[in-house]
């Protein structure tokens, strides 16, 4: 069912505030689209657009539509943006918001999906978010626990663990590519690190995004429940 039934602007009024490569990109339907484009060109201004023409030109249901972003900043402003093109006369909301509340959102419902590992206990939906002096602590107690207390940064060694994390690397990965005490002892660390988070029931903020995409893969069914319930994705990079 459309949204037909709701008073929307002429949608031909606002496909003319666009200019003609903007207006392919809103108006494209069939597949995927990229929009590769410098800071400042208009990327936010079409995709802002695109759910607009999805819902008014095209009867996409607004609750069928993902949108996210970076910031809670550009998060609103898009919401604002839509409210905005679509005269605040919808009855449902798209869903728009950034890639973690996203995320967040996914692992309240099904993070018990995700498989426990052999020494640690699965997730329950009530994990807590630790935020950067938590992590911190929680890195410090894990190197007074190895005996290295005094020897490395746990500010340093935390930015050393996400990197490895938004590289897709486990401490297992890192003691195979270790080459040096200072490698080992960081794959230790991080293999602390994580066994606490678990024991904790926490995430931190890599493991949002970490854990969602791992729930995708072990999960089909949670995956194919997505898909149906948003047709449009669209991401604000």
């Amino acid at each position: 069912m459309g949204s037909s039934h709701q008073s929307f602007p002429r949608m031909a009024d606002l496909l003319d505030q666009l200019n003609p490569q903007q207006r392919e990109a809103v108006e494209h339907l069939e597949g995927p689209v990229l929009v590769l484009a410098g800071a400042g060109s208009g990327k936010t201004r079409v995709i802002t657009f695109r759910i607009a023409y999805l819902i008014s030109a095209r009867g996409v249901r607004p609750e069928e539509i993902l949108a996210v972003t970076f910031t809670n900043k550009a998060a609103d402003q898009m919401k604002e943006r839509v409210a905005g093109l679509l005269a605040e006369s919808l009855e449902t909301w798209p869903h728009i918001s950034t890639f973690h509340s996203f995320c967040v959102h996914v692992l309240r419902q099904d993070i018990g999906r995700l498989a426990p590992t052999s020494s640690v206990k699965g997730y329950s939906p009530s994990f807590s978010i630790y935020d950067e002096d938590d992590q911190q602590r929680m890195v410090k107690v894990a190197l007074e626990e190895l005996g290295l207390g005094e020897r490395v940064s746990p500010r340093a060694l935390l930015a050393r663990i996400s990197y490895a994390k938004n590289r897709g690397l486990t401490p297992t990965d890192l003691y195979q590519q270790a080459k040096d005490d200072a490698a080992e002892q960081l794959a230790q660390v991080f293999e602390r690190y994580e066994k606490k988070l678990r024991e904790a029931n926490a995430l931190d903020f890599d493991d949002l995004l970490l854990r969602a995409v791992e729930l995708f893969y072990q999960a089909p069914d949670v995956t194919a429940r997505y898909n149906r319930r948003f047709r449009h994705v669209l991401v604000d990079e």
